[in-house]
């Protein structure tokens, strides 16, 4: 251990001062320290110059810390265990500073065999800071905190010897343990509505995540024991190689939870740690939704609605991951199902299956892409065609192409702004005079958490920067619209047992969408940039997603806070 030069003298002079080393003793001791990495304690005991119990003696004497037998730390192996993941400490520089840690209700507690080196108050500092608990130092032996490190390792290694063999861990994943374990993250996850189910491996242990309304949080957290047969349930669920450890694998399975039937959508990549898994719970019986329960406010639903009924043209929705473009085309798709249209999508993956409408899922390896299943779906004569994302150039150009020759196609694009996605488009090689023949609309979104309606409460009044930045989304909204300006009913997130004390409840969509119309295809021609395309459209009070979303705060939908960390 490199201890700093001023504590390791002083100690040394304390020795001498109580008479355990003389003159020489002290002169050999800065001597030998001198370069080395060794410590004091383990110098003075290696050398023979001092008897361990003479020095464990004087080294309580002048630190004051309490010293710490080997049954006491042999009972709290699996807090240290614990604390090793919680503080995500590695176990080589714990043994390398001569240390272990465990946390109690009060504390932090670390036993060491030695002073502790600079790094390491640093390190236990920041780590107990972390926790909000205060650092209590203690003394252990060497051989003791050895012995603890040796328990810890054979027991990790005794269990990865014991799931060597396949059939061994196939069994310990068909037991009852584990498929409770199972079992009941399915069922946590549902409860609290979560989207994904994220179980994440350190080296001791494994958490189990969920993320409910985009944001993460904690479920539960288990020990390495049950890691490796968790994650073969789940492969063995989801029809993967259980022996396959090395690449990533991705899989499905069904589930009936709570009395509904989930398809979940199960990905499987190999980390530093062991397996990381990511669950994605999608009800077979989707909701079906109105343009308003999306979150579009009169004007923008009575528009996306012609879209919908339109004969032919593009119509694309942008956003990154997450963002609710499926969920709105699919909505699209279930108003504009009337029966008397053939509508037809290409995806990847097929998400929800939908009545009465045909659905293809792209398959890369076998040369099933979006453009080879455009080209074929256009002979079974389409009116309505869905592409679950245009990424390339001839995707791109076969969409156009499907738009001009009279079909009504959707489809998405991951761009920052609406009018991004002209400039997108183009950049993939359309040319510009196909791209304002064949584009009807578009649109960009972003999700928002709604206000939980069981605990919000409203704000008095809006403070003069927030109330300017109101009165411009509601005059906009007005000389758009022709309404009178929306009334203001400002709410603030509270949190109770209904929200998981969040203070949210659900998500709700911002929109920002325009018509390419004359004007707009005028642009397009023109090969205008994406910033003079905003500016035209701000001119013509086509209202951005920050403020389709201060509407909704104008509404009591949400709160100011999730509008500006949307990034819309």
């Amino acid at each position: 251990m490199n201890n700093s030069l001023t504590s390791a003298r002083s100690f040394i002079e304390y020795l001498q001062y109580i008479g355990l080393l003389n003159d020489k003793g002290v002169e050999q001791l800065i001597s030998l320290g001198q370069g080395k990495v060794d410590s004091v304690m383990a110098l003075a005991s290696r050398t023979g110059m001092l008897s361990e119990q003479d020095l464990i003696g004087a080294f309580q004497t002048y630190t004051g810390w309490i010293i710490v037998d080997f049954p006491e730390l042999e009972s709290m192996e699996s807090q240290i265990i614990e604390t090793l993941d919680v503080l995500q400490l590695h176990t080589s520089w714990c043994q390398r500073e001569g240390l272990v840690s465990w946390i109690t209700e009060d504390n932090l507690i670390c036993c060491t065999c030695d002073l502790l080196s600079s790094e390491a108050r640093e390190v236990l500092r920041i780590k107990s800071s972390s926790i909000s608990k205060p650092l209590s130092v203690r003394i252990a032996r060497v051989v003791d905190i050895e012995n603890i490190y040796a328990s810890i390792s054979a027991r990790k290694e005794k269990f990865l010897t014991s799931i060597g063999d396949l059939a061994h861990l196939r069994e310990l994943a068909e037991e009852g343990p584990i498929v409770e374990l199972v079992n009941g993250l399915l069922s946590q996850a549902v409860t609290r509505r979560a989207s994904d189910i994220h179980i994440e491996p350190s080296e001791y242990g494994f958490m189990a995540r969920v993320r409910v309304d985009g944001m993460m949080r904690d479920l539960q957290k288990f020990g390495a024991d049950r890691f490796d047969a968790t994650v073969c349930r789940i492969k063995i669920l989801s029809q993967l190689d259980i022996a396959e450890r090395r690449l990533p694998q991705d899989g499905r399975m069904t589930a009936r939870i709570h009395g509904e039937v989930f398809d979940v959508r199960v990905s499987v990549l190999p980390g530093s740690n062991g397996e990381s898994v990511v669950l994605r719970l999608l009800r077979q019986d989707r909701p079906t939704y109105d343009l308003g329960d999306l979150g579009m406010l009169p004007d923008h639903s009575t528009q996306f609605r012609k879209w919908i009924d339109a004969p032919n043209g593009i119509v694309l929705v942008t956003g990154p991951t997450g963002s609710g473009k499926t969920t709105t085309l699919y909505t699209a798709l279930d108003l504009g199902n009337d029966g008397l249209k053939k509508i037809i999508t290409v995806e990847d993956p097929v998400e929800y299956k939908l009545h009465g409408i045909t659905q293809l899922q792209v398959n890369p390896d076998i040369g099933f892409t979006f453009a080879a299943a455009i080209r074929s779906i256009l002979r079974h004569d389409p009116d309505v065609i869905l592409i679950g994302e245009i990424r390339d150039e001839e995707t791109a150009a076969i969409a156009v192409q499907s738009a001009l020759t009279g079909h009504l196609v959707f489809s998405t694009l991951h761009t920052n702004s609406a009018a991004g996605a002209i400039t997108r488009l183009a950049d993939m090689g359309v040319e510009r005079f196909l791209l304002a023949s064949s584009l009807r609309g578009i649109m960009a979104q972003r999700l928002v958490r709604k206000l939980c309606p069981h605990c919000s409460r409203p704000v008095a009044q809006p403070d003069s920067v927030l109330a300017a930045m109101l009165a411009q989304a509601q005059s906009s909204h007005a000389l758009a619209t022709g309404d009178a300006p929306l009334t203001i009913s400002l709410h603030e997130a509270v949190g109770c047992d209904v929200c998981l004390h969040t203070g949210y409840l659900g998500r709700i969509a911002v929109y920002e969408m325009f018509n390419v119309d004359d004007a707009v295809m005028q642009q397009i021609l023109d090969t205008a940039s994406e910033k003079q395309i905003i500016s035209t459209l701000r001119s013509r009070n086509v209202r951005s997603m920050t403020q389709d979303g201060l509407l909704k705060v104008c509404n009591g939908i949400t709160t100011v806070a999730e509008v500006m960390s949307a990034g819309s």
